[in-house]
């Protein structure tokens, strides 16, 4: 149930950036909104469930932007019809504002699915024994 909620975050996440740039700013539709932000969603997930766990949310932010910005491009560029827009300039500014949203995204899905309570790189010292 907990893959389920952090999931549909993400891609409420997605979905809401991706109708912002694209939907409102240059009226794309929101079915092909729709499907780009599943397909971004599903690898961004797999991403992070891989990548995120075994780097720092600095790492797993900065392959997101890449990530983001790949797919967005790629996806836009093959189902967005007769674009009268700069598809590379959108997709820039998509991956940038889910980037900003991936690194709290990161810090969600730490508390919420593994439960850990810290999300900082600070190790308990132990005391000193003499």
């Amino acid at each position: 149930m907990k893959f389920i909620e952090v999931l549909l975050m993400k891609f409420a996440m997605v979905f809401a950036v991706l109708f912002m740039i694209f939907g409102l700013t240059y009226g794309t539709g929101v079915f092909d909104i729709f499907l780009i932000s599943l397909v971004v969603t599903a690898v961004g997930f797999i991403g992070d469930l891989i990548v995120y766990p075994r780097t720092s949310n600095k790492v797993a932010t900065a392959g997101d932007l890449v990530l983001d910005f790949i797919l967005i491009w790629l996806l836009a560029a093959l189902w967005i019809e007769n674009p009268d827009f700069s598809i590379v300039m959108a997709s820039i500014y998509s991956a940038v504002l889910l980037a900003a949203g991936e690194w709290f995204y990161h810090i969600y899905l730490t508390k919420r699915l593994w439960e850990h309570k810290e999300t900082s790189h600070t190790l308990k010292q132990e005391p000193n024994r003499k």
